[in-house]
């Protein structure tokens, strides 16, 4: 028997958890003018790593928003947790000091390269080859000289004057005036254990967001993101309004990936989660979207260049080695809880000098500095010539490289004469990026720890 039109579900293509509907200028001008946008930690502290530029633009568009800005308390918390880390409000004298230390270094080696070479060839007497040589290094020294002064120069541009005092840093004064009142309030002590516990249990079942960081990361502090999307919960079902949260985080347990055919798009658990509990719709883009939206829609003249100058970072974050590096530490952490694990971001604010190993393994029985190389190419023996120097600094017992490319054979040279010069244990693994965290790459690289430590003769002070 053939069904009446009265019979037939309304369902529609759209009627479906998994379905999505690609966003269109009337969704944004109505978020724009109706919705709460959210921002997240890193929008904020982004203010400090940007150009003058970037910075003037982003809070250009803020205040064009103000009116329609929340951020939940989790991230007013992360920011004044991460604000005072040289990589946020020295970000720029930070880049400026590494990037002249790697000139120094690459300078140091090119004269140590052509010393090798005069010998090798048996022309260190020779005062026609000694002679071309001191010209042409001293136009190198002086292009050398002229760079890091002009980078030096660009960081004390970019840097935020006065920002060393809370009362003066133009940052925080123009996010006072745009945020005050706009600022979820926190959590109980209660409610605090509470979210975390089900972070924990949402992250055993890989139900986003956050569980990523449960990877690697003490219980309170990998549940960061789930407390943002918690609070974010709360504020949507109280307002009953559509919301778009700006976020450069680009992990899988916020985003579902885009291609070369649709964008990115929040993952559908999100989405379904947000639309059962306050029966409103989810979007998300990054800053970078967010200043080509705004000024398509206000008419706001912001830089093309600021756009491309954040869509450069999200790019690179989303394609960063440090992926690389957090699944090697992570697996460090997961096999070796007796050793410290050290970051580089965390031996510079610890004050280290550089050059500083990618991962420093302090073992109750041996140092190790692990260098990371992620490149297209092998490793060559002059990617590594700071090891010498790095040794001795940071007084290390062991190298471990770690790369996902081969070493070539004078850089398995340099390695082994290195270790043999400065009486130190030396080793290498390949562990290629695609399955960095494979069960086999986990063994592998468990085991060159462990023999390592059991090689060693010394114990570090």
């Amino acid at each position: 028997m053939t069904a009446t039109v009265s019979q037939l579900s309304p369902r529609g293509i759209f009627d479906c958890d998994d379905a999505y509907k690609t966003p269109l200028r009337e969704d944004y001008e109505h978020l724009f003018d109706s919705g709460i946008v959210v921002l997240d930690t890193n929008v904020l502290l982004n203010l400090y790593r940007s150009n003058e530029r970037t910075r003037r633009d982003t809070l250009l568009v803020l205040s064009r928003l103000r009116d329609r800005l929340w951020i939940p308390h989790q991230v007013l918390s992360e920011f004044w947790r991460n604000r005072d880390l040289p990589s946020v409000r020295g970000h720029h004298r930070t880049k400026a000091r590494d990037t002249c230390a790697a000139l120094d270094k690459a300078h140091r080696s090119m004269g140590d390269a052509l010393d090798r070479w005069l010998r090798d060839v048996h022309l260190s007497s020779d005062a026609n080859a000694i002679e071309r040589q001191r010209r042409s290094r001293a136009s190198i020294d002086k292009a050398i000289t002229e760079l890091k002064s002009f980078i030096q120069a660009q960081a004390e541009r970019d840097a935020l004057k006065g920002a060393s005092s809370t009362q003066t840093d133009p940052v925080l004064l123009e996010l006072d005036g745009l945020l005050r009142g706009r600022i979820g309030n926190p959590f109980s002590d209660e409610a605090l254990k509470a979210a975390i516990l089900e972070a924990e249990a949402r992250a055993a079942r890989h139900i986003p967001p956050g569980y990523e960081d449960f990877k690697d990361k003490p219980a309170r502090q990998a549940a960061g993101d789930y407390l943002v999307w918690a609070q974010l919960l709360d504020e949507a079902e109280k307002r009953r309004s559509d919301v778009l949260l700006v976020t450069g985080d680009v992990k899988a347990d916020w985003w579902h990936p885009g291609s070369n055919h649709a964008p990115a798009r929040p993952r559908p658990e999100l989405t379904v989660e947000l639309r059962k509990r306050a029966g409103t719709q989810l979007y998300m883009i990054t800053p970078s979207q967010l200043l080509a939206r705004a000024n398509e829609i206000f008419d706001m003249r912001v830089d093309k260049r600021s756009v491309s100058d954040l869509q450069t970072t999200e790019n690179e974050r989303n394609n960063h080695p440090r992926f690389y590096n957090r699944a090697i530490e992570s697996i460090l952490r997961q096999h070796f809880p007796e050793a410290q694990i050290l970051s580089r971001d965390q031996q510079i604010h610890m004050g280290s000098r550089t050059p500083i190993p990618d991962i420093t393994f302090v073992h109750p029985r041996i140092k190790i500095g692990l260098e990371v190389k992620r490149y297209i190419e092998n490793v060559e023996d002059d990617d590594i010539q700071y090891l010498p120097e790095m040794i001795e600094k940071h007084d290390l017992q062991a190298v471990l490289i770690v790369s996902n490319t081969p070493l070539s054979p004078a850089a398995l040279q340099y390695l082994t004469d290195s270790a043999r010069e400065s009486k130190t244990l030396a080793s290498w693994i390949r562990v290629r990026e695609s399955n960095v965290d494979t069960f086999e790459s986990q063994e592998n690289l468990k085991m060159q720890i462990r023999q390592l430590i059991e090689m060693s003769p010394k114990v570090p002070q």
